[in-house]
């Protein structure tokens, strides 16, 4: 995988990997947090007969329908993926995503320090912890504090980790201000959000140092989902530590805290 940090913010960052499709190059936004791989409109992928229409939404944006369609020959390393119905999307601010439908069929190791994405490797000594995944595939970890627990989707699409606000209101203590953020999601919609810096959390065990965090209301994404959330898990807090998921197993380790 590959980490482009934000030019305006290197606590935040996107997550890239590269893909060959019929022979073609594309860099696809590495997200667990979209159920469906998501590719942007070429001159090849226009060609690709629609299938039916996909309805979804973004963390900040209303659903969008987009096109389906089927590819055969999609390969990352040594991973050839078998055909696979994917979203094809062409409006502004749109982006190639590589998403669950791809990643849950595989032990997955996200190696920050390294800008690694093993696929299944060697397992770690234990994944003694059963996975929460929700109907579309989405992964929930839970964050402790002395005064709280949370819910969190862990998404390494999530550029900054989203909190709700009703969160940030009931624990005001685990928050302090950091100042405005600007990002955009998986729909092209763009927002704007208070951005704080949270007390570190407790994760498997695990203590977290603190990180920044954007603050909007998660409740009309929570009105759609299986499981609500409080928190969105991602890149500032995401990147602290090493992580495998043995997605097929419903089972994952603790993770393995890095020097950040």
């Amino acid at each position: 995988m590959l980490i482009h940090p934000d030019p305006d913010d290197p606590n935040c960052a996107d997550i890239m990997v590269d893909a060959l499709i019929a022979g073609r190059s594309y860099s696809l936004r590495l997200d667990t947090g979209a159920a469906r791989t998501q590719l942007l409109a070429d001159d090849h992928l226009a060609r690709l007969t629609t299938l039916g229409r996909d309805t979804s939404a973004g963390a900040f944006g209303q659903p969008q329908d987009r096109d389906i369609v089927t590819i055969g020959d999609l390969s990352m390393g040594d991973l050839d993926v078998p055909p696979l119905d994917v979203v094809r999307v062409d409006a502004p601010g749109q982006q190639s995503l590589l998403g669950m439908d791809v990643l849950r069929e595989h032990r997955c190791e996200f190696r920050f320090d390294d800008e690694m994405l093993v696929l299944d490797g060697a397992s770690w000594p234990a994944t003694s912890l059963d996975l929460q995944l929700d109907d579309r595939g989405h992964v929930y970890i839970e964050l402790g504090w002395d005064t709280a627990t949370a819910s969190a989707c862990w998404d390494s699409g999530a550029g900054i980790t989203v909190v709700d606000r009703a969160f940030r209101l009931r624990y005001a203590e685990l928050f302090s201000d950091a100042g405005r953020s600007a990002g955009t999601d998986s729909t092209g919609t763009q927002f704007a959000a208070t951005t704080f810096t949270m007390a570190g959390p407790r994760v498997a065990g695990v203590q977290f140092p603190a990180s920044k965090v954007a603050v909007i209301d998660l409740s009309p994404l929570n009105r759609e989902l299986e499981f609500p959330m409080d928190l969105i898990a991602g890149y500032p807090l995401l990147r602290q530590a090493s992580w495998l998921f043995d997605f097929p197993a419903r089972r994952w380790a603790p993770p393995k805290l890095l020097s950040c």
